[in-house]
C-alpha cells in the first residue's frame, strides 16, 4: 500500500512539475519570426549567421520575414509580426514614447552614409550649404537624417528644416539631380556612399560617423536590434543564444576579408577598388560592443533629435527603451 502510494505522489509530482516546465519549452522551440531588410548592413550579418550555421550553432530556430525597406519593418516591429528586427533607432524610441512595448537589446551599425558633392564643386565645408538645396535619400523621419539635422544645428548651427530646401529622392535619382545641379549635395543611402565616390564624379563633404567620433567620441548606432516586452520576457534566454551567434558573425566578418567581396558581388559592387571601399567605409561601422556607454551615446542622440525635430518626430526619449540584459 506505501509502495503504491509513493509511485502515485511520484506520479503526481512528474506530471505536476512537466505542467509548470512546458511553458518554458515551448519559448525554447518557438520559431523566432526575423524582420530583416532585403539589402542593406543587416542582410549582410544575416547572411553569414545563415551562411555559417550560427543561428544553428546556438538553437535558434527561425523565419526570416524578407521587408523591401525600413518604415513597414518598423510597423511589423510595432504590431509584433516580428519578434526581433533591425529598426532604426528613432522610429524604436518613438513607438516606444507612443505606448508600444518596444525595447532596443543591441546597436547594430552606426550610419556608413555620406553627404555628396560633385567633384568640381565650389563647396568645400558642410556649412556652405546654407540656403542651398540639399538631397536626401531618407526622408524627414529617418534615423540617418535625424543624425545629419543634429550634426548640423549642434556644430555648424544649421537648421536644415528652415535654412535649405531637403530634397527627398532614391539613391540613383539623387545622382541625377547632382548632375544637373539641381542639387548642391546629397546625403546618399549606405551602397551609393561606397559606390559614387568611387565613379570619380563625386567627393565626400560629410562623412556622419566621423564626424559624430571627431565631435563627440562614439558614433550612434541608428540601426538597432529590437523586439518587444512581451517577447522578451516569454525568451530571455533565446535572446541571449541571438545575440551570441550576432557576435560571433560580427567576429566572423573581421577575420573573415572574403566576406565583401562575395557580399559585394550580391549588390553589385564587383571590381577589387569597390570590394576595398565597401569593407574600409562599412566595416568599422559594426558594433560589437553593446554597453552603458553606447547606450548613453544613444540616449544623447535621441535627445537632440528630440529638442531639434521636435514633438513630431520624437516626444519623448522613453527611460526603458534600452537594456542590455541579453547581453551574450
Amino acid at each position: 500500500m506505501l509502495a503504491l502510494m509513493l509511485k502515485g505522489t511520484l506520479v503526481f509530482s512528474v506530471l505536476w512539475a512537466l505542467s509548470w516546465a512546458s511553458p518554458a519549452a515551448a519559448a525554447e522551440t518557438k520559431k523566432v519570426r526575423l524582420g530583416i531588410l532585403t539589402s542593406g548592413s543587416q542582410d549582410l550579418i544575416h547572411n553569414v549567421m545563415e551562411r555559417q550555421k550560427l543561428l544553428d550553432k546556438y538553437n535558434v530556430p527561425y523565419e526570416r520575414i524578407k521587408v523591401l525597406n525600413p518604415a513597414p519593418l518598423h510597423l511589423f516591429l510595432a504590431e509584433k509580426r516580428v519578434d526581433i528586427g533591425y529598426g532604426g533607432v528613432t522610429a524604436m524610441a518613438r513607438a516606444r514614447a507612443e505606448g508600444k512595448d518596444m525595447v532596443i537589446i543591441y546597436g547594430i551599425f552606426s550610419p556608413v552614409n555620406a553627404v555628396l558633392v560633385k567633384k568640381e564643386s565650389s563647396i568645400q565645408s558642410f556649412a556652405a550649404l546654407k540656403g542651398k538645396r540639399i538631397g536626401n535619400f531618407g526622408g524627414p523621419g529617418s534615423a540617418t537624417t535625424s543624425m545629419l539635422m543634429a550634426i548640423s544645428k549642434k556644430w555648424y548651427g544649421m537648421d536644415l528644416q528652415r535654412e535649405t530646401e531637403l530634397i527627398t529622392a532614391p539613391g540613383p535619382a539623387l545622382a541625377g539631380l547632382l548632375d544637373k545641379d539641381q542639387l548642391a549635395a546629397a546625403l546618399v543611402g549606405n551602397q551609393e556612399s561606397v559606390t559614387l565616390p568611387l565613379t570619380g564624379k563625386y567627393r565626400v563633404l560629410l562623412d556622419m560617423s566621423e564626424e559624430w567620433e571627431k565631435r563627440a567620441g562614439r558614433a550612434p548606432a541608428t540601426v538597432t536590434l529590437a523586439t518587444n516586452e512581451e517577447f522578451a520576457k516569454a525568451n530571455p534566454d533565446l535572446l541571449r543564444r541571438y545575440l551570441r551567434a550576432y557576435v560571433d558573425a560580427v567576429r566572423y566578418i573581421r577575420t573573415h576579408s572574403e566576406i565583401w567581396k562575395s557580399y559585394g558581388e550580391s549588390v553589385g559592387i564587383t571590381t577589387k577598388e569597390g570590394v576595398a571601399a565597401l569593407q574600409k567605409t562599412w566595416g568599422p561601422r559594426i558594433l560589437e560592443k553593446w554597453d552603458r556607454q553606447q547606450m548613453e551615446v544613444q540616449r544623447d542622440f535621441l535627445e537632440a533629435v528630440k529638442e531639434i525635430l521636435g514633438p513630431k518626430v520624437l516626444k519623448a526619449v522613453p527611460e526603458d527603451l534600452m537594456t542590455d540584459a541579453y547581453n551574450p
